[in-house]
């Protein structure tokens, strides 16, 4: 079977539709897909961000590498979420999108030892999928481009149904199987089928029984009460003092303290179930509950939670209070308000500074009215003595050299 054999295939499935970014080769891919017709019946859209900024603008944030499986996936997240805005009567479960990034020969003059690389991942309302290829020296660029092109033409056959597709193989030349990797994670893995409603925005929020497993096709988010103590994080990884914080928290409370994970951040697209598996894994000697929610700020999770008391540290309630991110004091004294008129409140943990003095937030220091008027009423703070563990997530992953995604 040849590439256009395939392409013919891939064509006569009308559903799913794709959404395809591609940058720093295999782009013939196109041609591939378009050249012998029907190719509406699979590509709704398709962008090439081979510029840095084109690139950092497809994607909504910097990723740092250009070329790996994260930036795939996150070309993959980008071109879905594009698909879902323009997806018209097609349904959102049938739209996928596909991110491509490579590195190519360059030709003469290229650094030698320097690697050539291809990572291809697709994102859908049920599953991230990631594959990965580390191309053998020796190959010239035509070489490598088809090869590139066969690996994202072989991601969209399957996902159009079509497992059987291409050998990675050109002029006679075949990538051998051990250059080829496969990664990918699901709902089923995440144990929490309302994921896929909160990735296509059919939901706000979903929850999970912990450890992973507990009750085997998760919890109907329906039938779930609406936590009433809460510690937010982002868990890249979750260590001792998330859980000892949980545990304070509980007790001077008197309430169950769930965990909550928001899947979107302001300036990122949206975790993917890999990297939402990766989190809740390392809650495996946990039990409880963590709510999964699209809210990326705390306004956005009172609301979606009113009544509920926020566990946090203290760098987070300073960005909480930090009138940059609101446009100004005004704005900020708006959103404490509104914080305020929901009945949110805070929990607050004191950290060590750099000069390991250890620091804790209090009405009397600020100045401004408004602050100090909704600290009074609406946080309590955790003294030292009950709480101090001197570790951070970004610490250890920096220690031990974690590439968490």
């Amino acid at each position: 079977m040849t590439p256009d054999d395939l392409a013919r295939r891939i064509n006569a499935v009308d559903l799913p539709k794709v959404v395809l970014y591609v940058t720093g080769g295999g782009t013939e891919v196109f041609p591939i897909l378009l050249a012998g017709g029907g190719g509406s019946a699979t590509l709704i859209a398709g962008r090439i961000p081979y510029d840095p900024n084109d690139f950092r603008a497809a994607l909504g944030h910097d990723p740092g590498r250009m070329v790996g499986e994260g930036a795939a996936r996150g070309l993959a997240m980008a071109a879905f979420r594009h698909g879902l805005s323009i997806r018209g009567e097609i349904p959102a479960d049938s739209v996928i999108g596909i991110g491509a990034t490579s590195k190519l020969s360059r030709g003469p003059g290229e650094r030698e030892g320097r690697s050539h690389e291809i990572h291809a991942a697709c994102q859908s309302s049920w599953q991230t999928d990631v594959r990965s290829v580390l191309l053998p020296p020796g190959g010239d660029r035509r070489w490598e481009e088809r090869i590139n092109a066969l690996v994202i033409l072989n991601l969209i056959a399957a996902y159009k149904g079509d497992e059987v597709g291409l050998t990675l193989e050109f002029e006679g030349r075949t990538v051998p199987a051990d250059a080829i990797s496969e990664r990918q994670d699901s709902w089923i893995e995440c144990n929490c089928r309302d994921l896929q409603d909160i990735l296509v925005g059919r939901r706000r929020w979903a929850i999970v029984e912990l450890p992973l497993g507990s009750r085997p096709g998760g919890v109907d988010a329906s039938d779930a009460d609406r936590p009433r103590l809460i510690l937010p994080g982002s868990f890249r990884p979750v260590h001792a003092g998330h859980i000892r914080m949980a545990e304070i928290a509980s007790g001077l409370m008197g309430l169950p303290c769930s965990f909550e994970l928001s899947l979107c951040h302001p300036e990122k697209p949206p975790l993917d179930y890999l990297a939402i598996a990766s989190r809740l894994r390392g809650f495996a000697d946990v039990r409880g509950w963590i709510y999964l929610t699209d809210a990326p700020t705390y306004v956005e999770k009172a609301r979606l939670f009113p009544g509920a008391t926020f566990v946090v540290g203290h760098d987070a309630a300073l960005r909480i209070l930090d009138p940059r991110f609101y446009g100004g004091p005004e704005g900020r004294d708006a959103i404490l308000a509104e914080l305020e008129s929901l009945g949110t409140r805070f929990l607050i943990f004191g950290r060590l500074d750099d000069r390991r003095e250890f620091r804790q937030i209090s009405a009397g220091a600020f100045d401004h009215p408004a602050v100090a008027r909704f600290l009074g009423r609406n946080t309590r703070t955790v003294p030292e003595e009950l709480f101090r563990v001197d570790v951070s997530s970004t610490e250890i992953r920096i220690r031990d050299g974690l590439d968490l995604p």
